[in-house]
């Protein structure tokens, strides 16, 4: 389903105004998808299978679920809008308990019905860039790495980090911000750390970053990664190099 298409779901015992309601749904070329159930009973079953956008629910509601029902999308599929449809305002401080705000009196008017709608629509669109917006953060922070340091450990995001030289059993971290950190862990540890993250070994006893690599001068074997207006040249070998180049 497109994301500015909806889909709803009809509660609805009454033949004649549930016919009414599902012509006038049908006349919006947004409502992709429509179910219609008799009563709470047989409608829990759908809500739970199509996780609908809106559910216009008739009071008094028929079935036996019928709270049921409502908690379940309340608490279950809380970004599901709940309508409240009925010949009169009875049920309206029920519809208030239960934090239910959009109420339409029969027969429906399309007016009414297309600004609840719209309303829909607009805050599946909310949600749908709320959803965006977490997936970004989740991302950034899945790719945040530990390294452990003389000092404790550092808490980094791979992209921070231009090049890794090896000093022994420890690695040099060196960083876009200016800075660097000494870990007490090998570069081949760290190189099958960083791999995923477009790094690559030049030598036996660096990694860089891909990202950073601004020239490469086959005839010296050497880089020059530029970060934040600042050049290292980095010296590597021969074969790596050409692997590089052709990559």
């Amino acid at each position: 389903m497109e994301k500015d298409q909806i889909s709803a779901l009809i509660i609805e015992s009454d033949t004649a105004a549930k016919e009414h309601l599902v012509r006038l749904l049908e006349s919006y070329p947004f409502v992709s998808l429509l179910e219609i159930a008799s009563d709470t009973d047989v409608a829990l079953l759908k809500v739970i299978d199509m996780n609908p956008d809106v559910v216009f629910l008739t009071c008094p509601v028929k079935g036996k679920t019928g709270k049921k029902i409502i908690g379940f999308i309340k608490s279950k599929l809380p970004k599901t809008t709940i309508v409240f449809v009925s010949k009169t305002t009875k049920y309206a401080a029920e519809a208030i308990h239960y934090e239910i705000y959009n109420y339409l009196l029969k027969p429906i008017v399309k007016v009414e019905l297309g600004r609840i709608l719209e309303k829909v629509r607009l805050h599946k669109q909310a949600n749908q860039l709320t959803m965006i917006d977490e997936i970004i953060e989740k991302k950034q922070e899945d790719s945040r790495l530990k390294f452990n340091t003389s000092r404790g450990f550092t808490i980094i995001n791979p992209n921070e980090i231009i090049f890794c030289k090896a000093d022994g059993p420890y690695t040099e971290l060196h960083f876009a911000n200016k800075n660097n950190e000494v870990t007490s862990m090998f570069l081949s540890k760290i190189e099958k750390i960083l791999l995923p993250y477009n790094f690559v070994r030049i030598s036996r006893s660096i990694i860089v970053n891909k990202n950073y690599i601004r020239k490469v001068f086959p005839k010296t074997d050497t880089l020059l990664l530029l970060a934040n207006g600042i050049e290292f040249e980095i010296k590597g070998s021969r074969e790596p190099i050409k692997a590089l180049i052709k990559n």
